[in-house]
């Protein structure tokens, strides 16, 4: 449950600041708290991964059309 609360007092101090900008009253805090959790999990998940190795599929080359291939 100490992992939990701690969760949610960081996801409500980051939708005051960051999210928002402005003062919530707490109704509203907890229901952007239940909707975001689970997107901000995602997303933490998605952070922890160790992506150095990993290239995407399409390399972007601007030059590649003017290139003189035959």
């Amino acid at each position: 449950m100490a992992a939990d609360s701690t969760d949610r007092s960081e996801i409500s101090d980051l939708i005051r600041s960051k999210i928002t900008g402005s003062p919530l009253a707490t109704e509203r805090l907890q229901e952007l708290i239940n909707e975001y959790q689970p997107i901000l999990f995602e997303i933490a998940k998605l952070r922890a991964l160790d992506l150095t190795a990993v290239h995407p599929a399409i390399v972007f080359e601007p030059t590649a059309t003017y290139r003189n291939i035959q």
